[in-house]
């Protein structure tokens, strides 16, 4: 019997000791109260990201566009061009009597075209489009190629007197 006294002794100063606090907390006023902010956290991670995550971030995309600045710089170059080259061949074949979109150009009027689209892009598109186009000549090829010509016109006989009457400086 004392052993049945002694154990039940200690099972209830086991659960007073664990369970006293809790059964205390709940009865005492509430003096100690445990908050727990995310704003500590939340400030720590946003100096992490903006010290170390942003720099890396922005390294990366810089040596990203260092490597593909001149292809795309070779693009928009090229885009330009084609733009500049077909702007100029239509409205050549508007100023050129006898020079119709859909149909075929005679060689007479083909090479009137070339000459006219050439003297466009000289007097109205930038100097940096037409010496990225080849200059003078290099444009009168781009021309010549968006034409469509009769079966008898070719190189020699359309493009090669518009080039030749062309300055020398600017071929």
């Amino acid at each position: 019997m004392v052993r049945v006294l002694v154990l039940s002794t200690l099972i209830a100063a086991m659960i007073s000791i664990v369970a006293g606090p809790a059964f205390a907390a709940e009865f005492a006023a509430d003096t100690t109260s445990v908050t727990l902010s995310a704003a500590p956290w939340i400030s720590l991670l946003q100096e992490i990201v903006i010290t170390a995550v942003i720099p890396a971030v922005a390294a990366y995309a810089i040596q990203a566009i260092r490597k593909v600045y001149p292809w795309a710089a070779l693009f928009l170059t090229q885009a330009r061009v084609e733009q500049m080259a077909n702007a100029v061949t239509e409205y050549a074949i508007n100023a050129v009597p006898g020079a119709v979109k859909e149909g075929k150009l005679s060689i007479n009027v083909g090479s009137a075209v070339i000459a006219k689209a050439v003297q466009r892009a000289v007097d109205a598109a930038p100097a940096k489009a037409l010496e990225a186009a080849g200059g003078q000549a290099g444009l009168a090829e781009i021309v010549f190629r968006k034409l469509s010509l009769e079966d008898g016109a070719n190189e020699g006989n359309t493009l090669a007197p518009v080039v030749a009457r062309l300055p020398a400086a600017n071929r």
